[in-house]
């Protein structure tokens, strides 16, 4: 395994260098692979710059999100032969980002966690275990504001929901006798309640499905150990004359993870 780490000191001055760092930056971090320790020789370098005002893209790249400005700008350098992938958030997206997932908003009737656009819940999934290229002043003020809220306890439920949805599909197609649909239902239910599991953990990360054996490796979960999680992920005990009984197995301990995660 050839784990690759990355200087965080060259992001700054890099940036400076070609143009890509404006005059109102508050913040600058970086996450991802790298960051976590886990990058190789192909890996991106995923940066973030915090903003005052809502930067234009030379490469004409942008994003879309439930906020106001409601696009975000990208730009795209080769460094040493390595990409970084640049995003901008102006500093007032992401403050409307943080109150979605405030506790005054996780109990409010008109759940506004529930507007979370995918690039949105990226951020929420990679700002914990983001890392600073500045003084660290903003990410460390917003890492201690998510801390604060009921992020965990909203990622965390999404994903639960994801899988309860699921391990009723599978259920209802086995019943009537589709078992290929109740087989990738299954599958797909256990994809999620694994990664509620591990955000119950603290282990952030739903949307990049391909760390998720290196999360689990992170978290000592009494309910789902390592062994019994790739024995599921890998389908080693499928047997396809007989894919009903692994789509049971299936169902029944995600429902038993399910009834273990506090939400």
């Amino acid at each position: 395994m050839s784990d690759q780490t990355l200087d965080l000191t060259a992001i700054v001055p890099e940036l400076r260098t070609r143009g890509l760092l404006p005059a109102d930056t508050a913040g600058v971090f970086a996450s991802g692979s790298m960051v976590r320790g886990w990058g190789n020789e192909t890996s991106d370098v995923d940066v973030h710059v915090i903003t005052g005002s809502l930067r234009e893209s030379s490469i004409a790249e942008t994003g879309h999100v439930s906020l106001e400005p409601n696009v975000l700008t990208y730009e795209r350098v080769y460094v040493n032969g390595r990409r970084w992938d640049i995003e901008y958030w102006t500093q007032s997206q992401v403050d409307q980002l943080l109150a979605k997932v405030t506790w005054e908003a996780y109990n409010s009737p008109d759940s506004p966690w529930s507007t979370l656009s995918r690039t949105e819940l990226g951020m929420l999934e990679r700002l914990p275990y983001a890392a600073a290229a500045d003084d660290g002043g903003w990410l460390s003020d917003v890492q201690q504001r998510l801390r604060d809220s009921a992020h965990r306890v909203i990622l965390v439920g999404i994903s639960l929901r994801e899988s309860d949805g699921l391990v009723e599909d599978a259920a209802g197609q086995l019943a009537a006798g589709d078992v290929h649909s109740a087989v990738i239902a299954a599958r797909l239910a256990f994809n999620h309640i694994v990664d509620a599991l591990q955000a119950q953990e603290g282990q952030f990360g739903s949307l990049w499905p391909k760390w998720r054996a290196r999360r689990m490796t992170l978290i000592n979960s009494k309910v789902l150990t390592f062994e019994t999680y790739w024995a599921t992920e890998t389908m080693a005990n499928f047997d396809s004359g007989n894919p009903g009984a692994w789509v049971e197995d299936t169902i029944g301990l995600c429902r038993k993870i399910s009834s273990e995660l506090e939400v």
